[in-house]
């Protein structure tokens, strides 16, 4: 006989906003499963970095948090939590996990992108949108128009 395996416990359950119903619908299988969630916070922050930003501020060390997200925005999500730990604006010693959502090909291409963009970008700045190149804020906006 299978045994099932016990979740642990989360301390906070993030939800960030954008596929929205994939997302809740997701968030509900999880909490319907059995696991003990502690909070429940969905992340209305303009982009990733905003709400690393902000969960830095709250999260305290040795806490476990789940994201729900798809898998290449919740590996973009890891890179954030790096950069701003090394600059310290996000506890050490989080553990994260995806409360993965299935990706879709859109969500892959949209991914990809945000992947590559942090991967490029070597400090977290939520601040440096006000900078960015007009062609790069239009770009940005047409690409996230059509994946959507």
């Amino acid at each position: 006989m299978k045994q099932k395996k016990k979740l642990s416990s989360l301390d906070y359950l993030l939800i960030p906003t954008g596929w929205g119903r994939q997302r809740k619908k997701r968030a509900l299988e999880e909490i319907n499963s059995g696991r003990k969630v502690k909070n429940m916070i969905i992340l209305n922050g303009n982009d990733s970095e905003e709400d690393i930003l902000y969960l830095g501020k709250i999260l305290k060390r040795k806490e476990k948090i789940g994201i729900v997200t798809f898998p290449l925005h919740f590996q973009e999500y890891k890179e954030i939590i790096k950069k701003a730990q090394k600059e310290k604006k996000f506890p050490k010693e989080i553990r994260v996990e995806n409360i993965a959502t299935q990706q879709t090909i859109k969500q892959f291409i949209y991914g990809l992108l945000g992947l590559a963009e942090e991967r490029f970008d070597k400090r977290v700045n939520y601040a440096k949108n006000e900078h960015e190149s007009h062609f790069k804020k239009k770009l940005k906006k047409f690409l996230k128009k059509i994946l959507k």
